[in-house]
């Protein structure tokens, strides 16, 4: 698997949408290999979910991102894990581990949401609980924003 870590400053970046480089790594059984660096130039939702795609990741760990862009992501068949900060080291161990989302590893106030949440695998926009490593779940509010 071939996942790909929004970073800044040996961190996961805090905005998808502006970041600037990815670390991407080969993930096979409980190792990883890498990291290869990426740079992000483009600025439009299309033409960034163009560029990690063509990058071939098959999986993203970041920090907040917007929603159209974690669903035209999402629509290249791209696992978008959002809402995730730490060390990069750290939150690469975590995901060779199966262990995301893990609340230790969310962005403020993310967290304290994860009750009840499984391992990653199933999520992406519209699906799950919580903020980290989900978008908004069935309970529908209809405001159109993460939560």
């Amino acid at each position: 698997m071939r996942v790909a870590f929004a970073v800044w400053n040996g961190r996961i970046s805090p905005v998808f949408d502006v970041a600037q480089h990815l670390a991407v790594y080969e993930v096979d059984g409980g190792s990883a290999r890498g990291p290869v660096e990426a740079g992000l130039t483009a600025v439009d939702p299309g033409a960034r979910a163009a560029e990690v795609s063509d990058l071939g990741v098959d999986a993203l760990v970041c920090g907040a991102v917007s929603r159209p862009l974690a669903m035209m992501l999402s629509a290249r068949g791209i696992e978008v894990m959002p809402f995730t900060a730490g060390d990069t080291e750290e939150v690469l161990q975590a995901f060779v581990e199966q262990r995301l989302p893990d609340p230790r590893l969310c962005m403020p106030g993310c967290g304290r949401r994860l009750a009840g949440m499984g391992p990653r695998g199933g999520g992406g926009p519209g699906r799950g609980r919580g903020r980290c490593g989900r978008g908004r779940g069935g309970s529908g509010s209809g405001r159109g924003r993460w939560q």
